[in-house]
């Protein structure tokens, strides 16, 4: 049985503990942002990451070939840091590690199931003013994206609600030059302030390969 994601939906949260960069300061990690107490209750990790991302201001890249069965994620977060809340996390959804990156995305991962996809290099052509759904749908014509789709035999696994693009979708840029697919997400994910991204591969007992790219 296939274990995509069936659906992507977050309720409007309000986004806390953001902190402002100072000019010439260097800038906080984004793991000891602090985060107000709240509730964590979503159908899946990834869209528990999502909801993390969204209260706590920190932009969140989640990667995982997909369990068999996605478990649900249910906890009351006392406050603190995003660390903690992060740490929280990983008790309700075993074998999920994070790591900051130098630009401060948080890199959530599944052991031992990566999604090569994401290590795919790109001749990026670059864009100018263009919105975070026109880079989104340019990916699939990206002729790297597609070799490796081939490749594998996989297809792509994205459902819709209708709101995925309707905030966060102003005109941005990015230069051209050698990117891999996780640098592209990092890059529009907090360039447009929708601060999240996932890549998700269905499990290999699920039969044929599928893969959601989700940008929003």
């Amino acid at each position: 049985m296939l274990h995509c994601p069936v659906r992507f939906w977050f309720m409007a949260f309000t986004v806390l503990g953001l902190c402002v960069d100072l000019p010439g300061a260097a800038r906080e990690s984004s793991l000891l942002k602090r985060v107000a107490p709240c509730r964590i209750e979503q159908a899946g990790a990834y869209n528990a990451l999502g909801e993390i991302s969204a209260r706590s201001g920190v932009a969140i890249g989640v990667d995982a070939v997909q369990p068999n069965e996605e478990p649900s994620v249910a906890f009351d977060f006392p406050g603190g840091t995003v660390s903690d809340l992060l740490s929280l996390f990983a008790t309700q959804a075993p074998g999920y590690t994070w790591q900051e990156g130098p630009d401060g995305v948080v890199h959530v991962r599944r052991t031992g199931a990566h999604v090569s996809l994401l290590d795919v290099v790109m001749a990026y052509p670059g864009v100018r003013n263009q919105t975070r759904k026109e880079i989104w749908e340019d990916i699939a014509e990206r002729p790297e994206i597609s070799a490796w789709m081939n490749s594998g035999r996989c297809s792509r696994a994205e459902f819709f609600h209708g709101e995925e693009f309707r905030a966060n979708n102003g005109p941005i840029s990015i230069a051209a030059g050698n990117l891999t697919l996780e640098q592209l997400l990092d890059v529009v994910a907090t360039k447009s302030g929708t601060n999240y991204w996932a890549v998700l591969q269905s499990p290999p007992s699920a039969g044929p390969c599928r893969v959601a790219i989700i940008l929003w």
